[in-house]
């Protein structure tokens, strides 16, 4: 079926940005006015595909990754998560936040007036309760950016109406969850298209309650979600093109059913991401459309900011070191990685010895799956192609890897050409949210261990001891590192370290594999949340006094 484009319609933008009438004011042909519009049922799909708007390029998400100690942003000019990243975070900066208000506008103004339709009872409330989903999703991303927000359900006029003083953000988020709660039953458990069903609605939930530390909640929406039929993407069966990179010399394969099982692992992983595999899978709860680029709207643009210059790309977001290090081995154990000084001597200034792949031998299949280091090759992408770092170089990484997960490799010719969605809620965020939030309650169990070997058997990894992950802090520091590498370039790190209150020990400076600066970081503890921008401050007097609260 045809993807719904989450593109804004230009006839509705009088009825989402309020355009004043004078008594000579004429409704021009090209617009509609809001008495001419709110009739029909296709008049609400309008409606509601406008306020979807919010779920497009949703793969900036990336962006927050650079925010975080997952990767380095180098174009300060694409956002602010080179600033972010390097604690250069004031006012100037705006981490989102007029941009939601934009959307939680278009919600309210449409729950205002969707009453005035032709339309059938279930059908508008299923309409309702996918803006209202909206809303609640787009006030917890809010709440947990800024801290204490402004906060409005009804719809206004003039920007003036919205000079109030910020509520705090935790009357916001039982806000958003009484609101998820109250019309998950008015929506149907599947769609033809990425718009919001119960299960997305319950992964939303599951997400803000472990967020904020309802652990038992957690679990409960956890559950939901796992009862309703969703599954890990997996390959089953390999094609001569799933091996068409040669991975025995990384990998020491004991038998051949050990090197079936890595393929699977590798091609499962990779390919969940691939818009082939978006109608079968059953592991994306929630995603952001895209489609080809066109005349008229860009594509995924991840296939030009993650590859390297000689791939077309930019190196816009590029992996740290300390991801790369984050990693297990390929018995599901931690990494011991190199010293930096014994890396970039095995580098060689990019003439490696034999010693210098020793690093990347016999690794979590994520890691292949995932990360572009040098020497590795990429056939999928381009036929005999062989990374190799070009330090320096324009549109080349500053870090010395590239990030190979979430790109397609069917779509390489043009930028920002990526008709594969991005996952904004996939399973196996949901199994690892179980899993955090049951271990937190009562430690380890049975079905923690079942939720993380689910994840780990996708991607060929064996599964997690219980005799060495035998109590709740050891299985804590795993599921924390199973997060960060399952869902890496996905645009969570950035909120989990500071859920985690670690981001005081993980944002240092970052060097490449040369072991030469490449982003000075710093951490301070305001910096759990953003400040709002300068203009939301010169547009609300109330904000300032919140604003110093803050530290800024």
């Amino acid at each position: 079926m045809k993807k719904l484009l989450y593109i804004s319609i230009l006839t509705l933008a009088c009825l989402f940005f309020g355009c004043k009438k004078s008594a000579l004011d004429l409704t021009p042909q090209y617009q509609l006015s809001n008495e001419s519009f709110w009739k029909s049922e296709n008049d609400v799909k309008l409606a509601v595909n406008g306020c979807y708007g919010y779920l497009s390029n949703m793969y900036s998400y990336a962006y927050d990754d650079a925010s975080s100690d997952n990767a380095y942003a180098q174009y300060p000019w694409e956002g602010p998560s080179t600033a972010i990243a390097a604690g250069n975070i004031d006012a100037t900066l705006d981490a989102g936040y007029g941009s939601r208000y934009t959307y939680i506008r278009r919600y309210n103004y449409f729950l205002a007036n969707v009453d005035k339709a032709t339309i059938s009872a279930s059908s508008k409330n299923k309409y309702i309760a996918e803006v209202r989903v909206l809303r609640a999703f787009t006030y917890y991303e809010l709440a947990k950016t800024f801290g204490d927000v402004p906060f409005f359900t009804t719809a206004y006029d003039i920007p003036g109406e919205t000079a109030v003083a910020p509520t705090s953000a935790a009357e916001v988020i039982n806000f958003a969850i009484s609101e998820i709660k109250a019309v998950v039953n008015d929506l149907p458990t599947g769609y033809s298209g990425g718009r919001i069903t119960s299960g997305a609605a319950w992964a939303i939930l599951t997400r803000i309650q472990l967020n904020y530390r309802k652990w038992d909640d957690a679990v409960v929406s956890a559950q939901k979600v796992m009862g309703m039929g969703y599954q890990l993407f997996r390959v089953n069966t390999l094609t001569p093109d799933d091996t068409i990179d040669d991975y025995s010399t990384l990998v020491t394969f004991a038998n051949a059913a050990d090197k079936d099982k890595f393929y699977k692992g590798l091609a499962s992983y990779e390919q969940q991401f691939w818009a082939e595999n978006e109608i079968t899978s059953k592991e994306n709860i929630l995603v952001s459309q895209n489609i080809t680029n066109s005349s008229y709207v860009y594509g995924n643009g991840l296939r030009t900011l993650f590859p390297p210059s000689d791939l077309g790309g930019w190196s816009s977001i590029t992996p740290t070191q300390e991801l790369v290090n984050a990693y297990w081995d390929r018995n599901g154990n931690a990494f011991t990685a190199p010293s930096a000084s014994t890396r970039a001597t095995n580098y060689n200034n990019g003439v490696p010895n034999s010693s210098y792949l020793n690093e990347f031998k016999n690794r979590d299949t994520r890691l292949y799956a995932s990360i572009l280091f040098p020497g590795v090759t990429w056939n999928r992408f381009s036929p005999n192609y062989k990374f190799a770092w070009g330090k320096g170089g324009n549109n080349n990484s500053a870090t010395g890897y590239n990030f190979k997960k979430l790109i397609d490799p069917a779509y390489t010719e043009n930028d920002w050409d990526g008709a594969q969605d991005f996952p904004i809620i996939r399973y196996a965020e949901i199994l690892l949210a179980y899993a955090e939030a049951k271990n937190e309650i009562s430690g380890p169990d049975a079905t923690i261990f079942a939720a993380l070997n689910d994840i780990r058997d996708r991607s060929g990894m064996p599964a997690v001891s219980p005799s060495i992950y035998n109590d709740k802090v050891k299985l804590r520091d795993l599921i924390q590192n199973e997060r960060r590498i399952e869902l890496a370039g996905e645009g969570q790190r950035f909120s989990d370290i500071r859920r985690w209150n670690i981001a005081q020990n993980v944002m240092k400076p970052i060097n490449d594999i040369t072991n030469n600066p490449v982003q000075g970081r710093l951490w301070q503890a305001k910096f759990l949340f953003m400040p709002y921008p300068q203009v939301a401050l010169d547009r609300n007097i109330n904000l300032k006094s919140a604003q110093t609260a803050k530290g800024y």
